[in-house]
């Protein structure tokens, strides 16, 4: 069922309530759009749905109804959003972060929720609260957080004796040891623009926050400075390709995300490099197998030093003030954030952004929040401006060439080495600049 989901591109579900209510009660419809196609996800918020809609019969004798439309985030989201804005048909809840829609907020399609008693109440780091902010304002509600790091075969590992590693050497040696028993080290991804990204980031983000570089993709942007102004940049492509090494799989570079979930399930690789978005995903495909997984921070320097958790807030929504509904969609959120942190954690396998648990919580999920808590953390909210979707899209076309040079052993748009590669990216970037000056 998770597979089918997953290849829905538009999946439109009308929840009610489920207690029978007089003629006369007044109705009101909740509509959001959202890009969690995740069957774990989607449910889980529908839950938290029904909860508020009884809540609200039971407290004011309205009905609430919620209507849903979910859309891929990569290729179909934006477009159904943009092209229902200027339809003037508006959605009350958007998903997304703020920084990614400065245009809708600059043309008044995204609440101001600057002060919010509920989001101040929360306690979150200042990085948390940057994911959801645009020039010092906040713009969306925060609900969860993703990082990224290996997730790995503990029966595997076990077999042949191996320990999680403690630093980059004896990651490279793990990789050497499970070639030698002819199962490929990683299932990789890299048809996805994701995978190529979060590679970079454990050295990228740590390295640039750690040395005051908040700035760094607002002056990328701006044409202030180029990537070889970062040595971090060189630093984090150079560790990655330590990591592909010479053990990449021939379907590494047509893999996509579901590709390289069933690669590593089936046993065929001892790692896989994935987002914590991905725990549910790995959760329903195991469900009727012999399985278990591990997770752990990537190592990229033969320190021995706990490696930096990296956060990013994932799931975040925004409210259209322009919308028929926005006080009950601000109303719907702020239940979410208080009374089914917890709930909502549990169904998505997502580590919440309170902190909040259950006796049920999985244990991965309290070693993430854990993690975050210690505040080793390098936190994508702490620049000062993100990347735009356009820089994005440059940023992870530069990578995916690297990625399939490496691969393939063969010039990919004029890639074979980090230095072509940081080219690339640089004429990509000169290009996005020179379309912003016109």
């Amino acid at each position: 069922m998770k597979r089918v989901l997953a290849t829905i591109l538009s999946l439109v579900i009308l929840i009610g309530v489920l207690p029978i209510v007089q003629a006369e009660s007044e109705t009101i419809t909740v509509r959001t759009i959202h890009y969690m196609v995740e069957g774990e996800k989607a449910a889980g918020m529908e839950t938290i749905q029904k909860l508020f809609s009884e809540k609200i019969l039971e407290e004011e004798g309205k009905v609430i109804k919620f209507e849903n439309s979910a859309y891929s985030q990569g290729t179909d989201y934006w477009p159904q959003l943009n092209s229902s804005i200027n339809a003037s048909d508006f959605y009350d809840i958007m998903m997304g972060n703020p920084g990614l829609y400065t245009d809708l907020i600059k043309e008044g399609y995204v609440k101001d929720l600057t002060g919010n008693e509920v989001i101040k109440n929360l306690g979150l780091t200042s990085g948390d609260m940057g994911d959801v902010s645009y020039e010092g304002k906040w713009y969306a509600y925060p609900v969860d957080f993703k990082s990224w790091g290996v997730f790995y075969n503990v029966k595997m590992f076990e077999e042949l004796g191996i320990d999680v590693p403690k630093t980059e050497s004896e990651l490279l040696a793990i990789c050497e040891k499970l070639q030698e028993n002819n199962i490929s080290p990683w299932a990789e991804w890299y048809a996805d623009g994701a995978s190529v990204d979060i590679n970079m980031r454990t050295v990228l983000w740590t390295k640039a926050l750690a040395n005051g570089d908040k700035d760094l993709f607002k002056d990328l942007m701006s044409g202030d400075k180029t990537v070889h102004d970062y040595p971090y940049m060189k630093e984090a492509l150079e560790t990655w390709a330590r990591r592909i090494g010479n053990w990449a799989r021939p379907d590494a570079v047509s893999n996509k995300q579901t590709d390289a979930n069933e690669i590593f399930v089936s046993g065929k690789a001892g790692m896989l490099y994935q987002g914590t978005w991905n725990i549910g995903s790995i959760e329903g495909l195991i469900k009727d197998k012999e399985f278990e997984y591990g997770f752990f921070l990537c190592p990229t320097d033969d320190s021995g030093q706990d490696p930096v958790l990296n956060v990013q807030v994932d799931q975040a929504f925004m409210i259209n003030p322009k919308a028929n509904n926005p006080d009950y969609a601000s109303k719907f959120m702020e239940f979410w954030l208080t009374d089914c942190m917890g709930l909502w954690s549990d169904a998505s396998f997502q580590p919440g952004i309170t902190g909040a648990k259950t006796e049920n919580t999985p244990p991965l999920l309290l070693a993430l929040l854990e993690a975050k808590a210690s505040g080793n953390t390098a936190c994508y909210g702490d620049f000062t401006v993100p990347f735009t979707s356009a820089f994005t899209s440059a940023y992870r076309t530069a990578l995916t060439a690297f990625a399939a040079s490496i691969v393939t052993g063969e010039t990919q748009s004029g890639v074979n080495s980090v230095e072509t590669c940081l080219d690339y990216m640089q004429e990509l970037f000169d290009e996005e600049i020179a379309k912003a000056a016109l």
